[in-house]
């Protein structure tokens, strides 16, 4: 086993923020005699490492070796320990400290002990206020690790739900489904069964917009980028039994100037345009709608309708809920339609961009696009 008392000497100090010479007149030695320790050059009397040892909150064991083996074997006792640990008492919350304190540069263990508070807070409840600070310690130091979306899952299921708009902030909308799930789980904790199935509703749609926004690859051609997206409008035809659900208006309408686009440039001009209008009637239809809540499909969705901004959905007893941002649908809004109409990236519209009924629709897209967004 590999003597590591220089190297461990070295990172506990400077962990703690404490000088050498602080250091030397802790333990009555010279400031040069701490600087070879540091260089390996010398090391301390055997006498002196308990009382370094028990200065640093640390074992000699640990300060004298930290080698691959034995960090590999503390991390199966550990494993093999936690689980037994109850949630119910302080006591895993204890078992991870300690190994937090033998291991403070280890991310997997401050995860566990966020892991662990977590656990615990949710099981005794009346702990929150003597916990979260710790937890909130470990959770920004992992914001820097690839432990970052996982913590912030966990601050969305715990936090005060003054701070859920906070952490559900760092969530990248590309992790929205992860995000709903945290907000599902949050929702079941506080036995709110009736968010429950509000949120697992949300979490359907977004998986299936973000499953149907799925780009066909332009270099297999436009026939069948053409017959791939004609599958999408028959899928999103289905949630609404045959007919497309106001609140998948606007996306299918998306996802129709697509596949217009596919067809003029096979050369099938009279069924695109019969497409192009279809896609900017739905367009003008969901913006002439006076009933501001718009209906996603049935049960499928948990019965829920959407408000024109997506910010809000009422469930089937009428209650009013915050959606906390949709995840596709309500990013494919007049402004995508807008770019998609005006985009030099859109080649196969090329051929009838000159005429006025293209014209036309792309102009008005854009005035009410900029107008949505003033």
């Amino acid at each position: 086993m590999n003597l590591n008392f220089a190297e461990n000497f070295k990172a506990l100090r400077k962990e703690r923020g404490i000088t050498q010479e602080k250091i030397a007149e802790e333990f009555g030695v010279s400031s040069q005699s701490v600087s070879r320790w540091e260089l390996g050059n010398c090391y301390p009397d055997i006498e002196m490492l308990p009382s370094i040892a028990n200065y640093f909150g640390t074992t000699v064991d640990m300060l004298l070796s930290n080698d691959n083996l034995s960090k590999e074997r503390d991390k199966e006792l550990f494993d093999e320990k936690y689980d037994q640990l109850s949630d119910e008492t302080s006591e895993k919350i204890d078992f991870v400290l300690g190994y937090c304190r033998k291991y403070p540069e280890s991310d997997y263990y401050a995860y566990m002990l966020v892991h662990a508070v977590e656990h615990h807070i949710l099981n005794v409840e009346a702990d929150r206020e003597m916990y979260m600070p710790l937890m909130l310690k470990n959770v920004e130091r992992l914001l820097e690790t690839h432990y970052r979306m996982a913590v912030i899952q966990k601050m969305v299921i715990i936090c005060d739900e003054k701070d859920l708009n906070q952490w559900l902030g760092l969530c990248p909308y590309k992790a929205g489904v992860s995000r709903r799930g945290a907000l599902a789980v949050r929702a079941s904790m506080g036995d709110d069964h009736k968010n429950v199935y509000l949120q697992q509703g949300l979490m359907m749609l977004e998986y299936l917009a973000t499953q149907l926004d799925s780009r066909f690859p332009d270099k297999f051609g436009a026939r069948r980028k053409a017959e791939y997206h004609k599958s999408i409008l028959n899928i999103i035809k289905s949630f609404g039994g045959g007919n497309v659900p106001d609140g998948w208006k606007m996306y299918y309408a998306y996802k129709q100037l697509v596949l217009c686009a596919c067809l003029f440039r096979l050369g099938e001009t009279e069924e695109a345009w019969k497409n192009f209008r279809k896609a900017i009637d739905a367009c003008k239809y969901v913006l002439s709608l006076e009933d501001e809540w718009l209906d996603l499909g049935g049960e499928l969705f948990s019965n829920l309708k959407v408000s024109k901004d997506w910010n809000y959905a009422i469930d089937e007893d009428g209650e009013k809920h915050k959606t906390f941002a949709i995840v596709n649908l309500s990013q494919f809004d007049m402004w995508q339609i807008s770019n998609l109409l005006t985009s030099p990236r859109w080649k196969w519209f090329n051929c009838v961009r000159e005429t006025e009924e293209f014209k036309a629709a792309a102009e008005w897209a854009a005035q009410i696009a900029n107008k949505l967004a003033e």
